[in-house]
C-alpha cells in the first residue's frame, strides 16, 4: 500500500497489523519529519519524495516477494535514489539530559498491534529521533533468476534455514544499520573482511547443527551465494558491530526454526513454558564487578553531619533570597554587587549562596571565551569555567570570604575510547565558613552548557563524598582517603538529579561491570513518587529500549526499582538510568555506567511495554522473553494492582481472566499461543476502552 504523508500518519497505526498487507510505502515532502513517527512501524519499508525512488523500491518489493518454483541464485540490484537523511547533529555535552515522555513503545521497530477499542496512552515519540530513512528493498532485498543449477535442492531443513538467514538478514541490517542514516560512500570491498564473515557465519552454523556429511558442502555452496548478498549490502555502512550483527543474525534465524534444527539450539528465553506446562529457567544472572571503591568525606577538614546539611538546606529553600537576586541584573560592578549580597545577608553563609545564585542568573557559559578575568567576564556575562571560578573567587575576597580555585577533571559521561581525562579538564572553587572547607561548582551551578540557565543548587556546597563522582582533583577532594585518578574512572556517574530525587544504587557499584550473561540487574533504592528507565548504547547507536530494557519495581522491596539490561551483543554499553518524579514531565539522566559483555550466549529481547506498565506499577514476573512460538504453551504471570478489568488477546481471540487467575493484583494465567498476546487492563469504570499493557509478539 502506498500513503501520503499527511494521510499516512493517521492511516498507519490503523491498517498497520491487517494480514493481508504486507509493506507501506510513504510518499511526502517532508521526509525527515515522517520517517520519525514512521520508524516504530515494521511494514513501512521506506519514506520517499521523488517518484522514480518510490517506484523501482514498489516493484522490487513485488519481486521479490513473488513465488520460485526451484531455488535460485541471488544478484545484488543496484541501489535506487532513495531518500537517506542523518540524525539531528548531537549538541555539545551538557550538564544533563532530558527525555520529555514516559518511557512506552517507541523506540520498538516493530509496531505493537492493537485493537480499535484499545487505547495507548503511553506513545509519545522521543525528540530528535532519526528514522529508518528510505526502504531497503533497492539496497538489501535481492532479486532472483534462474541460473543452470537452480533444480538442485538443499535439504529442506537447510532451505529453509537458507530462506529464515536472508529474510533475518535484512530485517536485522534494515533495523540495526540505518539507525545511524550516515551514509557515505561505499569503500572497495576487503577480500580478508569477507572471508572472515563467511568463516563466522559458517562455524556459527555448523557449532548448532546436527552434523551430516552431506551438508558441509550444501552449507558452502549456500554461503556462497548468501554471503555476498549480506557482504554487499551491509559494507557500505562501515559499521564496526558489522561481525556480531551477522552473528546475531543466524542466531535469530535458528529461534524462527519450526524443525529438527531448533533442537539443538539453547532456550531462547530466561524463562520460558513447554508444550508440556513444564517451566524451564536458563543460567542465573552472574556479575563480575571490579572492587568498590571506598569513598568518605574528611570530616577533620568538611562538614557533611545533619545539623549543618540543615542549615545549608534552608538557605538554599529561602525564597526571599531568591527573589532578592532577580533584582540586581543591572548591577554595574563587582563591589556594587558585593554591597547589595551584604545588605540582604545575614551572615557568610547567606553571602556565598546570594553570589552563587546570582552569577548562575546572569552569567552565560560561552566555550569560545578567551579572557576570563573575573572583571571581563562580570562586564561581559559571559565565560567559561575558569571565568566562573575567578569571578566567584574575587566576589568572595570582597565579601570577606576566604575562598580558593581549583583545577581539575570532570565527568559527565565516561571517556571514549582514544578520550583521555586531560581532554576534561575543570574548575571549581572551595571556601572557608567556620573554618571548615566546602566545595562549590558555579559552572554547573549555571547549568553549564545547558543553555536554559536553570539553577543548579546541588553544586553549592555539594558533600564531598558526592562531588567525586564527577569531579577530581590530586590533593583536595576533603576526602579521607582520597582516590585515584583510576579509582576515579572506575566510579558511576551520578548527577545531580540522582541526588535531588533520593535515589541510592545498592548494585552494582562499580561504573564498570562485566557479564556473560544473557540478563544484568542494576538495583536502585527509589522513592515511591519516582519512577526510573534505562537506555543502552554502543558508541553513538543506541538500542531501542523497550527490546533490551525493562525498569520495574521489585516484586517483595516496593522501595526497590531494578533495571534489567539484556544486551543483543557482544560489546562495551554505556548503560544511563533516567529518573523523574510523577508530576514532572521529562525524565533526566541520573546514572551512567558501563557494561562489558563478552561470550554471551541466548541473546533475548523482553516484551513492548507500555507507558500504562509504568504507571499502574505493573510489575513483570515471567516470561521476560518477548519472542513466544505458536500453539508454544506460556504462563504469563504478572502483578497488575487495583484493575477493574483484565483482558488478554491471543491473536484474534480475546480472554477474561478467571477469578483465581486475577486476585489480589495478580495476574496468572496459562494460554497456548495462538498470535501476539496482548495484555490489557482498564482502571477506570467509566473509561470507554482499555490500554495495553504488554505484548508478546508470536514468531
Amino acid at each position: 500500500m502506498i500513503v501520503s504523508g499527511g494521510l499516512g500518519e493517521k492511516t498507519v497505526p490503523a491498517i498497520h497489523d491487517m494480514p493481508q498487507l504486507d509493506s507501506i510505502f510513504i510518499f511526502c515532502y517532508k521526509v525527515a519529519y515522517h520517517e520519525q513517527w514512521s520508524k516504530g512501524y515494521l511494514k513501512v519499508k521506506g519514506v520517499f519524495n521523488k517518484m522514480d525512488a518510490l517506484c523501482q523500491a514498489v516493484q522490487q518489493s513485488v519481486e521479490h516477494h513473488e513465488p520460485s518454483p526451484a531455488r535460485t541464485t541471488t544478484v545484488i540490484p543496484k541501489p535506487s535514489p532513495v531518500v537517506h537523511r542523518s540524525r539531528t547533529p548531537e549538541p555539545p555535552p551538557s550538564h544533563s539530559a532530558h527525555h520529555d515522555r514516559v518511557p512506552s513503545v517507541d523506540d520498538h521497530r516493530r509496531s505493537a498491534s492493537h485493537p480499535p477499542e484499545i487505547k495507548d496512552e503511553g506513545f509519545v515519540r522521543r525528540k530528535g529521533d532519526g528514522g529508518h530513512g528510505s526502504s531497503l528493498a533497492s539496497s538489501v532485498k535481492p532479486t532472483t533468476t534462474g541460473t543452470p543449477n537452480s533444480q538442485e535442492k538443499l535439504p529442506s531443513g537447510l532451505e529453509r534455514l537458507e530462506n529464515n538467514i536472508i529474510q533475518t538478514a535484512e530485517r536485522r541490517i534494515r533495523e540495526s544499520f540505518l539507525e545511524n542514516n550516515d551514509i557515505s560512500q561505499p569503500p572497495s570491498p576487503n577480500a580478508a573482511i569477507i572471508d572472515r564473515l563467511q568463516d563466522t557465519l559458517v562455524q556459527t552454523i555448523e557449532k548448532h547443527m546436527p552434523k551430516k556429511n552431506n551438508e558441509s558442502i550444501e552449507l558452502n555452496k549456500m554461503f556462497a551465494e548468501l554471503k555476498q548478498v549480506i557482504i554487499d549490502s551491509v559494507v557500505q555502512e562501515q559499521s564496526a558491530l558489522l561481525r556480531d550483527v551477522i552473528k546475531q543474525t543466524v542466531l535469530d534465524a535458528f529461534k524462527q526454526q519450526q524443525n529438527s534444527i531448533l533442537e539443538h539450539l539453547p532456550p531462547p528465553s530466561t524463562t520460558t513454558t513447554s508444550t508440556t506446562g513444564v517451566i524451564h529457567h536458563s543460567k542465573p544472572t552472574i556479575m563480575a564487578t571490579n572492587t568498590e571503591v571506598k569513598i568518605a568525606a574528611d570530616r577533620k577538614k568538611t562538614r557533611i553531619d545533619t545539623d549543618f546539611r540543615q542549615q545549608r538546606d534552608a538557605v538554599v529553600a529561602n525564597k526571599r533570597l531568591r527573589d532578592v537576586v532577580q533584582q540586581w541584573s543591572s548591577i554595574k560592578s563587582m563591589a556594587d554587587l558585593a554591597g547589595e549580597i551584604k545588605k540582604n545577608g545575614k551572615n557568610n553563609l547567606e553571602w556565598a549562596w546570594l553570589l552563587f545564585c546570582w552569577i548562575g542568573q546572569n552569567i552565560q557559559y560561552q566555550p569560545y571565551c578567551n579572557n576570563n578575568a573575573a572583571e571581563t567576564v562580570f562586564r561581559t556575562r559571559q565565560g567559561v569555567c575558569r571565568g566562573f571560578v575567578s569571578l566567584y573567587h574575587e566576589c568572595c575576597s570582597l565579601l570577606g570570604i576566604e575562598c580558593s580555585e581549583i583545577s581539575g577533571y570532570s565527568k559527565q559521561a565516561f571517556l571514549k575510547p582514544g578520550e583521555e581525562l586531560k581532554q576534561s579538564l575543570h574548575a571549581w572553587n572551595s571556601i572557608i565558613l567556620d573554618q571548615h572547607a566546602y566545595l562549590i561548582d558555579p559552572t554547573w551551578g549555571a547549568g553549564g552548557r545547558d543553555y536554559d540557565k536553570k539553577l543548579e543548587d546541588f553544586y553549592f556546597l555539594t558533600s564531598p563524598d558526592e562531588f567525586i563522582y564527577t569531579h577530581y582533583a590530586n590533593g583536595y577532594q576533603l576526602l579521607d582517603p582520597e582516590i585515584s585518578k583510576d579509582e576515579f574512572l572506575s566510579l558511576p556517574v551520578m548527577k545531580s538529579t540522582y541526588y535531588r530525587l533520593g535515589l541510592m544504587l545498592l548494585s552494582p557499584k562499580q561504573g564498570l561491570n562485566e557479564t556473560n550473561q544473557n540478563l544484568f540487574k542494576i538495583a536502585i533504592r527509589t522513592p515511591a513518587h519516582v519512577d526510573l528507565f534505562a537506555d543502552l548504547k554502543v558508541g553513538d547507536i543506541e538500542y531501542p529500549r523497550s527490546l533490551h530494557t525493562l525498569c520495574q519495581r521489585d516484586k517483595s522491596k516496593p522501595d526497590i526499582y531494578n533495571c534489567y539490561i539484556a544486551p543483543p551483543l557482544n560489546g562495551l554499553y554505556e548503560v544511563t538510568i533516567f529518573a523523574k518524579t510523577k508530576d514532572e514531565t521529562m525524565y533526566v539522566d541520573a546514572i551512567n555506567m558501563r557494561l562489558r559483555v563478552s561470550d554471551i550466549t541466548d541473546a533475548f529481547m523482553f516484551p513492548i511495554i507500555y507507558g500504562t506498565f509504568t504507571e499502574q506499577r505493573c510489575i513483570l514476573i515471567e516470561p521476560f522473553q518477548r519472542l513466544v512460538h505458536k500453539k508454544q504453551r506460556v504462563l504469563i504471570h504478572m502483578i497488575i494492582p487495583n484493575a477493574n478489568v483484565i483482558k488478554i488477546r491471543n491473536g484474534d481471540e480475546y480472554m477474561v481472566p478467571y477469578k483465581d487467575e486475577y486476585k489480589n493484583g495478580v495476574l496468572k494465567k496459562e494460554i497456548e499461543v495462538q498470535g501476539d498476546l496482548q495484555v490489557c487492563g482498564r482502571w477506570d469504570d467509566k473509561a470507554d476502552s482499555i490500554s495495553i499493557i504488554c505484548i508478546f509478539n508470536m514468531i
